[in-house]
């Protein structure tokens, strides 16, 4: 069993400290994400036991014209996701075939945090095509990073994803937020 002892001389802060998982709400992410911003040193949080408690100033300073990209960069990826439903209902064994072949890649040669993602992406497979296009196109914040760790890289040309992320482009500049 670890005993932390501490001391603080000051006094005692009454700001409110969020969970990871209330943190990735607010901001639109996946709670692994917070975790890994706190663990860089971008996040700033104190523990609690083993649990991260992170101040919500700190989480009201991300809501920013940033966060409205990461949206945009997560409604993105949903687009890109949805060219790949197309091509998966019209030419199924090609478009898995690519994502078996690079779920091959990313287990050899995955991190520890991408594996887990991975192997979700193989059950999903192994489910049938119902399951991969719920999956791909799931708005929620697990579908946000299981399309982060997508298998369906190389499904579309390189015109086609450029076609896409320019019309993001484009929405971020009259918005002001590029």
């Amino acid at each position: 069993m670890l005993f932390v002892v501490s001391f603080y001389a000051g006094g005692m802060s009454t700001e409110r400290l969020l969970r990871t998982g209330e943190v990735a709400s607010r901001l639109g992410v996946s709670r692994q994400h917070v975790v890994d911003l706190c663990k860089q040193g971008k996040l700033p949080h104190v523990m609690v036991g083993v649990h991260r408690r992170v101040p919500e100033r700190a989480v009201t300073a991300r809501l920013s014209p940033a966060r409205d990209r990461r949206l945009d960069g997560h409604r993105q990826s949903l687009a890109l996701h949805a060219a790949v439903v197309a091509k998966l209902i019209s030419d199924p064994e090609r478009v898995l075939a690519i994502a078996r072949r690079n779920l091959q890649r990313d287990v050899a040669s995955g991190t520890e945090h991408e594996l887990p993602y991975a192997r979700e992406w193989e059950s999903l497979i192994a489910e049938g095509i119902p399951a991969v296009i719920e999956a791909m196109l799931d708005p929620s914040d697990h579908g946000v990073t299981l399309r982060s760790s997508t298998p369906f890289t190389g499904v579309l040309d390189a015109e086609e994803v450029r076609a896409i992320k320019r019309i993001y482009r484009k929405a971020w500049v009259r918005a002001g937020v590029s």
